[in-house]
């Protein structure tokens, strides 16, 4: 007898058809696996048919944002968890096993991270203390010892997590990019990171790398910090950090322009242009 699967993978994709492929011959075969597509301009879409055909797809007629798309998602899951991935990962049966084991045997958690691997095999920080706390540690944390057995985080990233969607833990869509796994981790208390279950993340790879990419992932990441600060700390100490990273933004682009670093200039007026967005109450 057919065991009914108790996961749903869920991914959201953005121009990924490059990525999508490895990621989807990735996804356990008897595993029901769900695409959120913001808008690809690209072959996203043809290429998810190709080569998995069973995959349940919506398709949205706008980039919404990935909170959002992950709430869409979420909502169409009909089995017990949902194990949100980037297109960018690359998943394994024992992996997900591994997952679900320790959230059932820890179900007070309702977040469990796996132990990201990079490319290489080797494991990353995907993990860390409060985002409020994160400036006070030392900037090189070499020496901290990896976690051996199943370990309480207060953040685990956002690139793969396994929940209970009856659970209703949702993202807050006010985030279009970044910080929405912050946040969501704060709200759920933070996470549990299983070191057992380890899965390779390519990182920044979900879509193909350009001027375009640089500058709206760069707006976002300072627009989504500022409004994360005020979220979770104070409106006057976000405007304050806000006002001082216009000069710190302004001063590191003069510096990139001068020393021709065009991609790192961009990076940095865009994060003065998102930065500004938010002083003046803009997206």
């Amino acid at each position: 007898m057919t065991k009914t699967p108790r996961v749903t993978v869920v991914t959201v994709t953005y121009a990924s058809a490059g990525t999508v492929i490895g990621f989807l011959e990735s996804c356990p075969a008897d595993l029901p696996v769900l695409v959120v597509d913001n808008a690809s301009p690209d072959e996203t879409l043809a290429v998810v048919r190709a080569v998995r055909p069973a995959t349940e797809m919506i398709a949205n007629a706008r980039n919404l944002g990935f909170g959002a798309a992950c709430n869409l998602g979420l909502d169409g899951v009909r089995t017990e968890f949902a194990l949100l991935a980037n297109p960018d990962a690359r998943l394994t049966e024992a992996a997900v096993a591994a997952l679900v084991a320790a959230a059932e045997a820890h179900p007070g958690h309702r977040l469990v991270a796996p132990l990201l691997m990079d490319g290489e095999g080797r494991p990353i920080r995907s993990w860390n203390v409060a985002q409020p706390r994160r400036g006070l540690l030392p900037r090189n944390r070499d020496a901290e010892p990896w976690p051996e057995g199943p370990t309480c985080v207060a953040f685990a990233s956002g690139a793969c997590l396994l929940l209970r969607p009856a659970d209703g833990l949702r993202f807050d869509e006010g985030f279009f990019l970044f910080y929405e796994d912050d946040d969501l981790c704060a709200r759920a208390g933070g996470a549990l990171l299983e070191p057992a279950a380890r899965v390779f993340h390519a990182g920044g790879r979900s879509s193909p790398p350009s001027l375009a990419t640089t500058w709206r992932k760069a707006r976002c990441m300072a627009w989504s910090r500022l409004r994360f600060a005020a979220l979770h700390g104070s409106l006057d100490a976000a405007r304050r950090d806000g006002r001082r990273r216009v000069a710190h933004h302004l001063g590191k682009a003069l510096g990139h322009a001068l020393t021709v670093r065009p991609r790192k200039a961009v990076a940095d007026l865009a994060g003065l242009a998102g930065t500004l967005a938010w002083l003046r109450g803009r997206r």
